[in-house]
């Protein structure tokens, strides 16, 4: 009887950790003082204040090793939590580089830091460890957690940036004080096991860790197309510039222009293939040679918005603002739900010190995004907008409108 007196505060305890929400913990400032919930511990540096990046790229993250009796997370688990970092870093606005690019580069550089920055034009990266991931199943209790350590570090000389740690933790379970009450608590339990939980914890851990870090910036997104990946097998049976767009994919940049110089070869009038062209160039930070092949795609296709996007995005990196907000123009007209032409109009009118027509450009790319289910990038097109408010632009409306949207799809998720 002493023992299951003792065991229900014990339980109650837990129940009561499981429904505290986490603890930020800024290891720069004294602690704020007890919490029931899991700490998310973090550290900005005076280096990141000084000079915030403007571009993260995500290596690989590896595992720690548990003890015999609980085995150490897999490279599977370490993979979908960076699958989700990436897709939380998303909604900020720094530059990011696809993990397919990552790995590509990485595995070329042999794990060289500074080679891979240089590679990528991307000088900061994230790197760590995963230190928990899984179930455990007690019967009467359950626990689904996700962990990890990570830190922000500045490429060319080591400085580290940015750290972050924090377990996210589902647990599972009621204080059994009758046999209806014991049946009760193992279904509550073996529910909290379910694979959505894992998912659900790791969502949770990526983003209390990515709200540590600073986003005080507004940049422009910087690829004009993002295409769904074809399997290679589709590819090997295709022309070169869906092979070369699987390279792409795939992160294999010099694979991508060798296929598509190829398809340009057996067709110099073929628009996609130049598109291609400039569009690697373009990743790779290479304007002088991507703008020819861009204007030939658009000289071709001259009511492609994608093709268009491409050029609005060259003249907005040449300063020639003016012609690139021409060019969005009419990839809006060709497509009005082309979210990438309305984000970009707006950061451009942000930077030239026009907050009315960046708050409408906004709206428009929060709009866009709903309408083609990217709800990351709507994320940040409403972030953006929230921004502005704090200048007096009346964006109230705007704002809820999109918000309204965002609930409404998770609602619909769920």
């Amino acid at each position: 009887m002493t023992a299951i007196r003792a065991f229900i505060p014990l339980v109650a305890l837990v129940a009561l950790a499981a429904c505290a929400e986490p603890h930020y913990v800024d290891q720069t400032q004294a602690d704020s003082g007890l919490s029931l919930g899991p700490d998310v511990t973090f550290q900005v540096s005076e280096a990141f204040k000084v000079s915030p990046p403007d571009c993260v790229a995500i290596l690989p993250l590896t595992v720690k090793a548990q003890t015999p009796q609980q085995p150490p997370p897999t490279a599977e688990d370490a993979a979908k939590v960076r699958q989700s970092l990436f897709a939380h870093l998303s909604t900020q606005s720094k530059r990011s580089v696809k993990l397919e690019r990552v790995d590509h580069v990485w595995a070329e550089v042999k794990g060289d830091r500074k080679a891979l920055a240089e590679q990528i034009k991307c000088g900061t990266v994230i790197e760590g460890e995963i230190t928990d991931y899984g179930s455990n199943f007690f019967l009467l209790y359950s626990r689904v957690a996700a962990g990890a350590d990570l830190k922000m570090v500045r490429a060319a000389d080591g400085v580290v940036l940015w750290e972050g740690h924090h377990v996210a933790v589902s647990h599972g379970g009621t204080i059994p004080l009758d046999p209806v009450g014991v049946a009760m608590g193992v279904v509550d339990a073996a529910g909290n096991m379910r694979d959505e939980q894992i998912l659900r914890v790791t969502d949770d851990l990526t983003r209390r860790l990515a709200s540590t870090i600073p986003d005080n910036k507004v940049l422009a997104l910087d690829d004009p197309a993002i295409e769904p990946a074809k399997s290679m097998t589709q590819a090997a049976s295709a022309d070169d510039v869906a092979i070369g767009q699987q390279l792409l994919a795939q992160g294999d940049h010099a694979g991508a222009l060798a296929a598509a110089d190829r398809a340009l070869v057996a067709d110099p009038n073929r628009a996609d293939a130049w598109f291609l062209e400039g569009r690697v160039l373009m990743l790779d930070r290479n304007y002088a040679q991507a703008e020819p092949a861009i204007l030939k795609s658009v000289a071709l296709d001259h009511g492609n918005a994608k093709f268009l996007n491409a050029l609005g995005a060259l003249n907005a990196n040449k300063g020639a603002t003016a012609r690139a907000l021409a060019a969005y123009r009419m990839a809006v007209a060709a497509d009005p739900a082309d979210g990438f032409a309305w984000y970009n109009s707006a950061v451009l009118h942000y930077n030239a010190g026009n907050p009315t027509e960046a708050a409408d450009a906004f709206y428009g790319a929060g709009l866009a995004y709903l309408k083609t289910g990217d709800y990351a990038k709507a994320e940040r097109a409403l972030s953006d907008l929230r921004e502005l408010a704090t200048f007096g632009i009346p964006v109230q409306t705007k704002v809820k409108t999109i918000e309204d949207a965002l609930t409404e799809s998770t609602r619909r998720k769920t």
